[in-house]
């Protein structure tokens, strides 16, 4: 088919088009009169705004020309058409009044806005009833997958990805997470529709709520102690994703990983690897695992050894805005709050400790139940200042006493000590003669009185 036999083709639907128009153009009394009668105060059977169905009578150049309920010659311009392919004459539409009358006199139509007025109706009616629908998803950002139709924004949180689609990224980088989303553009997702509030424009999606009541089936059937085996799917900074069914990912939060503090996830797990667990928690459709439980506790063991008042010595392991984590043997680690690092108020624990650095402190908690030591160093600091200011008073004291003694050596202690040497002389003498027994009781007195005399 040549172009000028197509144009000839589009001018005859055209002079068919003005036909309708014409035809369709009333006038008189008894016309008037008779639509009055009809009709009432409307005398058409749509009003702007209103969806309506329109039937196709041409596709031509940038409009699609339409009958309007049988009442009126309606067009729909290049912006407002949805889509022209495989549309012909005779197919139906459904189109929302833009305008009843341009300056032609023929009604302006939109098939846009009722894709939109259609799509709100389908998510209405999906929401009231809770029955999956299909959506495309057309774009991504760092907080989900979005849906576009006709302008309208569907929303798909991560949160409510199922767990094949849910990105696991280490660190919870962003931009790796983006990554990841945009590989889902152009897939159309099965899901539930779990808020549609028409005024503000807002849907949100949920994939996981599809199989909600056959997940919660499952999970109703696990119970606290249950000792369950499961593959590593994901590794985080707060713990491991582990599943325990196809549809099922439960947590092993890091502090029930082991007795001892871990600060590296990824040096001791990889994705993939075969754990056994222990069920700790089962609550509101969430499965809560632990690998610890199925260890012995060395804890309270190792906590037996100490006792609130000791001094300790132990080696800061980390600090946070808090305080400081000291370990104090391979088993206990013990906490020192940044109110108990000094007795000025700080508001950086590292102006006091040095990761690494060992330390004296006291006990001043100990909770065994819950695996916390509570240490202070303000007390652990004072008993070491005062230990070493015994030490340094020590050789202060002996100089204080060796210079005492030299001060004392002078003539007038000279002759102090000489007259008492020469008194001890005396009263030994004194001894030895009382223990005389053949000396008479005068000669000793005169005896004495000589030695007297004589000095």
């Amino acid at each position: 088919m040549t172009e000028e036999t197509k144009v000839l083709e589009e001018k005859e639907k055209i002079e068919k088009v003005e036909e309708v128009k014409t035809s369709k153009v009333k006038t008189g009394v008894d016309t008037m009169e008779s639509l009055i009668e009809e009709m009432g105060d409307r005398l058409l059977p749509f009003a702007e705004g209103e969806m309506v169905e329109a039937k196709v009578l041409a596709v031509s150049g940038n409009r699609i020309w339409v009958d309007v309920a049988g009442q009126s010659l309606g067009f729909i311009p290049e912006k407002e058409i949805t889509s022209k392919t495989g549309l012909k004459p005779s197919d139906v539409v459904m189109a929302t009044v833009i305008s009843m009358e341009d300056e032609e006199g023929n009604v302006v139509l939109s098939m846009k806005r009722a894709d939109r007025e259609k799509y709100w109706i389908e998510m209405e009616n999906g929401f009231k009833s809770g029955e999956p629908i299909k959506v495309k998803i057309s774009d991504a950002n760092k907080g989900g997958l979005i849906s576009d139709v006709g302008g309208i924004l569907g929303f798909l949180p991560v949160s409510q990805l199922a767990p094949a689609h849910y990105p696991r990224v280490t660190g919870g980088d962003k931009d790796e997470i983006l990554n990841r989303l945009r590989q889902y553009i152009g897939e159309e997702f099965n899901v539930k529709v779990i808020t549609c509030e028409k005024e503000t424009n807002k849907i949100i999606f949920s994939e996981k709520a599809v199989k909600a009541a056959e997940v919660k089936q499952k999970i109703d059937k696990f119970k606290v102690s249950d000792v369950v085996s499961g593959k590593i799917t994901g590794i985080v900074d707060f713990g491991l994703f582990v599943s325990i069914d196809p549809e099922i990912e439960a947590l092993v939060h890091i502090s029930e990983i082991s007795w001892t503090r871990v600060s590296d996830l990824h040096r001791l797990f990889k994705v993939g690897d075969e754990v056994k667990t222990m069920v700790i928690s089962v609550e509101d459709g969430r499965v809560s695992l632990s690998l610890k439980r199925l260890l012995p506790d060395p804890w309270a063991k190792a906590a037996a050894k100490y006792k609130i008042g000791d001094i300790v010595e132990g080696e800061v392991t980390k600090i946070t805005a808090f305080g400081a984590f000291v370990s104090l043997d391979p088993e206990i680690d013990g906490l020192v709050h940044i109110s108990e690092l000094s007795s000025e108020r700080i508001v950086d624990p590292s102006q006091i400790v040095e990761l690494g650095k060992k330390y004296k402190f006291q006990i001043i908690t100990i909770e065994t139940d819950n695996h916390r030591l509570g240490l202070s160093m303000k007390i652990g600091k004072k008993a070491k200042d005062e230990d070493k200011d015994v030490e340094e008073k020590k050789p202060k004291a002996k100089a204080k006493k060796e210079e005492k003694v030299v001060e004392e050596v002078t003539p007038e202690v000279v002759e102090v000590e000489e007259k008492a040497e020469k008194a001890k002389k005396t009263v030994k003498a004194k001894k030895t003669v009382k223990k005389d027994p053949s000396t008479s009781l005068r000669a000793r007195k005169t005896k004495i009185i000589d030695e007297v005399i004589a000095e």
